[in-house]
């Protein structure tokens, strides 16, 4: 797994701090949506959600667990692992692998994850790529059908709430067309059928060959997030093709970063932007231990500007437990079934 690397020290965009990430992609020009055949998949009576991605590496994602809000509830909405990796077999088939903070913790998934989900919190996975020339932009229709029965299988057997992906750091020496497109719509028609329609979440982040999404699969996402990180940023969803703004995190939010009065206050005033605008949510990345990075201010800012609201933490610093293993775990097409319908393209 490779740590992602997006961080408010990049160059300014606009005044104010619109910060870029220093992922190897350039930004790819904006799509313009087609407005056919889209629906919304929202959950809950939450809005915007509040997302968060919590890097496996380094932190027990029951950090998340610790922060409630004004009413005793959950502040947390959606979780994201940062990151099982796209790796290929001898065959040069797309195959997962969690690494070796990633497998143990997989290994005793119902300790993690349970108490997270226990609070209502859904659980994704993301999926991201690992410089082996296999991502989610160069897979034909039968590459990814087979992709979409591993991903299904890794939710059904850990009780994921869904998948989430990030196209960066594939080393791509091909692309194929449409290879995006492919894989959200073989895995929506898998998890449709096998948990039920809309049961399980799908959600992109916004960089690397999202251009590839046409406007039936961009509306087969629940989520989508912004990718450029900053206290004042905000876009809307034209990026994606077929997303629309009740499914778009137009904020996005570095963690790993302190902010002065300013930018917290930049953070307060576009939550409330967001919450006005009726956006799908607020996502924010490389959430840290408290004693680490204290997240509680730009929760607190998130809070008054989106919902009136306060935060509170409870105390509990959750340290990671798991030891290691060098090995990681490797998932192929031959550890899991075929999971119905089979993808033909369409």
């Amino acid at each position: 797994m490779k740590t992602k690397c997006l961080s408010l020290a990049a160059a300014l965009f606009v005044a104010g701090a619109m910060f870029t990430s220093c992922a190897n992609d350039p930004e790819e020009a904006p799509v313009q949506p087609d407005e056919t055949q889209i629906t919304t998949r929202a959950y809950g009576d939450k809005s915007p959600i509040v997302s968060v991605y919590v890097e496996i590496n380094d932190n027990d994602p029951r950090i998340v667990t610790s922060y409630k809000d004004g009413n005793g509830k959950a502040f947390i909405d959606l979780v994201h692992l940062f990151a099982a990796n796209v790796n290929v077999d001898s065959d040069g088939h797309a195959v997962i692998y969690f690494n070796d903070k990633m497998a143990p913790m997989f290994a005793d998934f119902h300790t993690y994850l349970d108490p997270i989900k226990a609070q209502g919190t859904k659980v994704l996975l993301t999926i991201l790529p690992n410089w082996q020339h296999k991502g989610m932009a160069n897979m034909d229709v039968a590459e990814a059908d087979r992709f979409a029965d591993i991903l299904t299988y890794i939710v059904d057997t850990y009780q994921l709430d869904g998948i989430s992906f990030d196209d960066e750091y594939a080393d791509y020496y091909d692309y194929v067309d449409n290879s995006y497109s492919y894989i959200i719509k073989a895995l929506r028609a898998k998890l449709d059928t096998k948990f039920g329609a809309g049961a399980k979440l799908i959600t992109v982040f916004q960089w690397g060959n999202y251009g590839q999404i046409d406007a039936a699969a961009g509306a087969m996402l629940d989520y989508a997030d912004h990718g450029y990180f900053g206290p004042n940023v905000f876009q809307s969803s034209s990026y994606i093709s077929g997303m629309t703004n009740d499914r778009w995190m137009p904020q996005a939010i570095q963690l790993g970063d302190s902010y002065n009065a300013i930018y917290l206050n930049q953070i307060k005033t576009r939550s409330s932007q967001a919450a006005s605008g009726n956006y799908g949510g607020i996502m924010m990345f490389n959430m840290r231990r408290y004693s680490e990075r204290s997240p509680l201010p730009v929760f607190q800012k998130i809070a008054e500007g989106a919902f009136g609201g306060t935060v509170t933490y409870d105390g509990t610093d959750y340290t990671r437990s798991w030891t290691p293993d060098p090995n990681g775990y490797t998932i192929t097409k031959n550890d899991v079934p075929a999971y119905q319908p089979t993808f033909t393209g369409n």
